[in-house]
C-alpha cells in the first residue's frame, strides 16, 4: 500500500513563491559578479581595474 503525500496548495505556492525568488536572486547575483568582471577585464582606468578586481 503506497501513501500519497501531496503538499496543501497554499503550502505548494509558498514553496513555488520561495524557490523563484531565490533562484532569481542567484542569476542576479551572478550577472552582478560577470558586469564587474567584465568591467575589471576591459576598463582602461587604473582605478576601475583595481574597484573590480577586490570584488572577486
Amino acid at each position: 500500500m503506497t501513501v500519497s503525500r501531496t503538499m496543501p496548495p497554499r503550502l505548494r505556492k509558498l514553496a513555488l513563491t520561495a524557490h523563484v525568488t531565490s533562484s532569481v536572486g542567484w542569476l542576479g547575483a551572478v550577472a552582478a559578479f560577470l558586469v564587474l568582471a567584465l568591467a575589471g577585464l576591459s576598463g582602461q582606468d587604473v582605478q576601475t581595474m583595481r574597484t573590480a578586481s577586490v570584488t572577486r
